[in-house]
């Protein structure tokens, strides 16, 4: 009787040692397949956060490509506001001038005598370029200085060269 609970003792023992090694090795196996889980997730992490780092890099580049287009844009805006800064001045110049000369053809028609149908600037050129001030926020301009004729002159030459004479004054 003596011989059979011995087997039964280190039979046990040796099943309870087989069942805690077995649990041992799943405990290992599981944290090596943890750590492998966990290296494998921290490299891509790693490639993600590079992948933003590369795509922060490339947004930055295109904001800076933005900025300097911006700035181009900018200064071809202030280029063409001068330019039409110009143009405007010189089509004041123009529509003055226009007014001045359908002046003077009236002026010479009726010292010639002749009835002249000289047609006004037109009513929107007035207001934007001329004569009361226009649309632009700029002065009026002076009324055009219109020689005063005393005597009659021979002819509508004369009286052509007689303008332009007092316009050179």
């Amino acid at each position: 009787m003596s011989v059979a609970p011995a087997p039964e003792g280190s039979a046990r023992r040796a099943a309870e040692a087989t069942a805690t090694a077995t649990e041992e090795e799943r405990q290992r196996n599981r944290k090596k397949s943890n750590r492998l889980s966990a290296r494998k997730s921290r490299m891509k992490k790693q490639q993600y956060v590079d992948g933003l780092a590369v795509e922060a890099e490339k947004l930055r580049r295109e904001n800076d490509a933005m900025r300097a287009g911006v700035g181009a844009v900018l200064q071809r805006c202030r280029m063409v506001e001068q330019e039409n800064r110009v143009l405007t001045a010189h089509a004041r110049e123009l529509c003055s001038a226009l007014q001045l000369r359908g002046s003077q053809l009236r002026l010479l028609g009726e010292v010639a005598g002749v009835p002249l149908d000289v047609p006004d600037v037109a009513d929107h050129l007035v207001q934007l370029y001329g004569g009361g001030g226009g649309g632009l926020g700029m002065p009026p301009l002076s009324p055009p200085r219109i020689p005063v004729l005393f005597f009659q002159p021979d002819s509508v030459m004369d009286a052509v060269s007689m303008i332009q004479d007092y316009e050179s004054i």
